[in-house]
């Protein structure tokens, strides 16, 4: 019997599984790119911290918002740690179907994909985890900094 007709839907599959690594790839990268815009967003927070009036920085709600800043960047940080991302070990790939018939190597290699599909879609949802919990965080701290500000120069908006 015909390789192709002992598993005729393998080249579909292992096309599906291709396409959802890439997208599980592209949803990490967007992931950092949100992580970095809450990590310099942050950043502004804490440094505005740093150069405000006595008046205002001496106001609880305002340390609290800073502190709460450095939470959200602590967390966007997190979000960007490297980790281990699942990748073929193709010598032991080689090593273990060289002599195997080509539906047997496709087969062996959909299934390994489908674990590094599993294994990425874990680290992307613990990575979207991260980044949310940090836009939670800045949007908390922004306010926070702004109530300072307002209470600390007495209600007015200019000084």
């Amino acid at each position: 019997m015909d390789q192709d007709q002992q598993l005729p839907s393998l080249g579909i599959l292992l096309a599906q599984v291709v396409a959802e690594r890439e997208t599980m790839n592209s949803h990490a990268e967007s992931l950092d790119g949100k992580a970095g815009v809450v990590l310099g967003f942050a950043g502004v927070l804490v440094g505005l911290g740093a150069t405000a009036q006595v008046a205002v920085s001496d106001r609880m709600i305002f340390q609290v918002g800073l502190a709460v800043a450095v939470v959200a960047a602590v967390l966007a940080a997190w979000a960007f740690l490297p980790r281990r991302y699942p990748v073929l070990e193709v010598e032991r790939l080689r090593q273990a179907n060289l002599t195997a018939s080509e539906a047997e190597t496709r087969l062996e290699l959909l299934d390994t994909q489908i674990e590094m599909v599993k294994e990425a879609a874990t680290l992307v949802k613990q990575k979207g985890w991260r980044v949310r919990a940090a836009v939670g965080c800045l949007a908390i701290a922004a306010a926070l900094v702004v109530v300072g500000i307002i209470t600390g120069m007495g209600g007015r908006l200019h000084a």
